[in-house]
């Protein structure tokens, strides 16, 4: 499409400024259940966001058809969206950074490996976990996925980005059966590229996940020294960071009103947002055409920043922080590519000391067990008892509570065991001193 005429039709229709961000994507995902291809399907989307200033006030639409019409439809939702905005005061639209960190994150091997070829792989996967132990049954499943996806913001003072991706994930759903108990364990591999998948290493660990977990119990409730598995930290670490959003903090509806420049949290911890790194999260511009960097959020346990898209930096007289993401029909706040500082030592020195805890591995019902507003939270969970340095039996039937700025503060060291999660945070298993764990 000829964007160029959009900007002059905007022109013509009275907006004094206005922008384009288009996005498009393809996706593949094949999905095995009883050795046989059970989901198969190919999807395209895409659509163009569009804003524009009409008689002082901002107005936003957006649509999924890409054709002759779309330019008007754009203009009319902006004026009409405009028209209704009970927003005050002067607005403009971001005319461009003075500078922008371009990367090829794009990796042509993966979509010109043939579907055949990726069929066979995840067969190979299939194959390769039920042999691995007679105990995993016909409820497991695999699934391979892939997506590509292109971004392009324009605007009419002249700003052009554009940036291409592509990703797949293959992830392992295990069921295993023994006597009366059954016990499940999910893990997945992304990246770029299938080569960069060890397929027994990856099922060894899936599996013995669930195979570890028969005989599980309980045990007494009460507060104990727990470490919490990368994964289970980087769920609740990302429940954290919504309080970071300025729009959140604004509203009064964040935990760290009036935290900026103090101290949060343990001197151990540090998360950074590092959009810029080289992997498949990477982005060098938000939803509002502005340039990112890397930035400590908390560094040493003091909030050094929040996060701010244009309109919320305005009213806290800053500038934008580069966050700025669609949200619906308006710009909210996002974060991605977190990096929470890990430590130096293996798993088995970071559990040594412990003479009676816990290590969680999982947990259940974060989403509805959580406070955002104060961090109190209480999840059912489940881990492994920890006895003189070394993990003894399967938990189950067991909770996992407290607040999690209270948590963050009873930090007592991280191991060197980092994982990037699929939600774009990379982080270790981490040691809190003391925490609440129910059980008998």
């Amino acid at each position: 499409m000829n964007y160029a005429k959009f900007f002059e039709l905007a022109k013509a229709n009275g907006l004094a400024q206005s922008q384009l961000q288009v996005s498009k994507s393809k996706s593949l995902s094949i999905r095995l259940f009883h050795h046989e291809i059970d989901n198969y399907s190919v999807n395209n989307s895409q659509s163009i966001k569009a804003a524009g200033i009409y008689k002082g006030k901002f107005g936003s639409c957006s649509t999924e058809k890409l054709d002759s019409s779309a330019f008007q439809f754009l203009i009319d939702g902006i004026k009409e969206s405009a028209a209704n905005s009970e927003k005050e005061g002067e607005v403009e639209l971001f005319k461009g950074s003075e500078k922008y960190h371009k990367k090829n994150v794009y990796d042509p091997s993966l979509s010109l490996m043939p579907v055949e070829d990726k069929i066979a792989f995840l067969r190979k996967v299939d194959t390769a976990l039920f042999a691995y132990d007679k105990r995993i049954t016909d409820g497991s499943e695999v699934e391979f996925a892939e997506r590509e996806g292109e971004s392009a913001f324009f605007n009419s003072f002249g700003l052009k980005l554009k940036q291409k991706s592509n990703n797949f994930y293959v992830d392992i759903s295990v069921v295993a059966k023994q006597g009366d108990e059954t016990k499940t364990s999910f893990d997945l591999a992304f990246g770029s590229s299938l080569k960069d998948i060890d397929i027994n290493s990856f099922i060894k660990k899936t599996a013995d996940e669930a195979l570890k977990k028969f005989g599980g119990d309980s045990l007494e409730s009460g507060k104990y020294p727990t470490v919490i598995k990368n994964e289970v930290f980087a769920d609740l670490i990302n429940y954290y960071l919504s309080s970071t959003s300025a729009e959140e903090v604004q509203k009064k509806s964040s935990m760290l009103i009036g935290k900026l420049h103090q101290k949060v949290a343990s001197s151990k911890l540090t998360i950074t947002e590092k959009p810029l790194v080289k992997n498949v999260f990477f982005t060098y511009f938000d939803d509002e055409g502005v340039a990112c960097y890397n930035k400590d959020i908390i560094k040493k346990g003091v909030l050094t920043t929040y996060l701010y898209n244009r309109e919320t930096a305005k009213k806290d007289g800053v500038t934008s922080t580069a966050n700025g993401q669609w949200s619906g029909d308006k710009i909210g706040i996002g974060y991605g590519n977190i990096f929470v500082k890990g430590g130096k030592k293996s798993f088995d020195e970071l559990i040594a000391p412990i003479t009676k805890g816990v290590y969680i591995t999982d947990i259940a019902g974060l989403g509805t067990g959580i406070n955002p507003q104060s961090g109190d939270f209480s999840c059912q969970a489940q881990g492994f008892l920890v006895e003189n340095g070394k993990l003894t039996r399967p938990l189950n039937l067991i909770t996992i509570g407290g607040n999690l700025s209270k948590m963050l503060n009873d930090i007592g060291g991280f191991d060197a065991n980092t994982k990037m999660t699929l939600s774009s945070i990379s982080c270790s298993d981490v040691l809190i001193k003391k925490m609440a764990i129910g059980g008998k």
